[in-house]
């Protein structure tokens, strides 16, 4: 749970702030509970609430996860119907009413562009207006790591409005494609009218290959690593001096931005050799096979197939951190200057 829930008639437009500029505008003229009730008011017209829930059911996913899950409507409805649904937002006070309404449900408070969830799933949705709210520098990359966190096969449902001068479905086409998504269904709405040019709004069904893809690799590496968050390694750090961080980022990432207290520079590239002890130019902060050693890139992707490898040359302990060094600094977490270079 998140300490320091405020009311939703009051938010937070700092925290908001995170997700865009344009969500903390939207934010500071919405009453969350108002939100909720307008839906509410509708249902108890007879009106139909759930035709994005409709649309979705009607593909029976095995796992959702409902991205940008704002207060959680949809993922609830999809729950009550008996789906497995995970709900992400990066709007703490949207998560915190999600809480209040399902306490039992699976919530996650995180930027939908750099999450690394533990698992993938049947299908992402994105039905809330998500691609024209986030950080508009962060759309390829968010629909990039959309893409990551779906399983072979796996459906990315999304609807939002087109709006003249602003993102357009060219560019949302544009960025599935470069991801290996192929489209197989367009609508108007979510009751499936038809799509017509131009349109306000539009509803899109990509499909992810079912090909091996480095999204596979990814994910076989991690499903063997007991990964760690900035917050997790900070307090292993504080508790055990037998962990070995591998800082394997460019030499000038660490010039740069710095690097974590005691970590060891060791190049991607000569990695494996500078770890094996059947190489002879074993590091010497690296004495046992059973040390801990931590894998830290810039982002945490190219850290996970390591840390997995160097499970396999008997490092049963090495993991990798979730984010990566960015990661670290987006938590605030302290560094210092210089790579330690040995």
């Amino acid at each position: 749970m998140i300490e320091g829930v405020t009311e939703p008639s009051q938010p937070d437009l700092a925290r908001t702030a995170a997700v865009s500029a344009r969500w903390a505008s939207w934010r500071e003229r919405t009453n969350i509970d108002e939100y909720d009730e307008h839906f509410d008011r509708l249902s108890t017209a007879g009106q139909n609430v759930h035709g994005e829930v409709d649309f979705i059911a009607s593909y029976v996913p095995s796992s959702v996860l409902d991205a940008g899950c704002g207060t959680g409507r949809i993922a609830i409805e999809l729950d009550q119907r008996g789906f497995d649904v995970s709900g992400v937002d990066l709007d703490v006070d949207m998560i915190d009413a999600a809480r209040r309404k399902r306490p039992d449900m699976n919530w996650l408070v995180a930027d939908l562009a750099r999450v690394q969830l533990s698992r993938r799933y049947a299908m992402v949705v994105m039905p809330g207006n998500v691609m024209i709210f986030c950080e508009p520098d962060d759309r390829p990359l968010l629909v990039h790591n959309m893409a990551q966190h779906l399983e072979p096969g796996g459906l990315l449902i999304a609807g939002f409005t087109l709006e003249s001068n602003g993102y357009a479905l060219q560019q949302w086409d544009d960025h599935c494609i470069g991801c290996g998504l192929v489209l197989i269904e367009r609508y108007g709405t979510w009751d499936r009218e038809p799509f017509a040019e131009p349109g306000g709004y539009h509803v899109s069904v990509h499909r992810r290959s079912d090909r091996f893809s480095v999204h596979d690799l990814l994910a076989e590496a991690r499903s063997s690593l007991t990964r760690m968050t900035p917050e997790q390694l900070s307090e292993a750090l504080a508790a055990d001096n037998d962990i070995v961080i591998c800082d394997t980022r460019q030499i000038e990432d660490s010039h740069s931005s710095g690097f974590i207290e005691g970590s060891v520079h060791i190049a991607r590239s000569v990695l494996e050799w500078r770890v094996d002890p059947a190489s002879g130019y074993t590091h010497p902060a690296i004495i046992r096979l059973d040390q801990r050693l931590v894998v830290v890139c810039n982002d945490g992707y190219s850290s996970s197939l390591a840390a997995a490898t160097l499970q396999k040359l008997g490092y049963h302990n090495a993991t990798d951190l979730v984010g990566g060094f960015n990661a670290w600094l987006r938590a605030g977490l302290p560094v210092v200057g210089g790579p330690d270079v040995r």
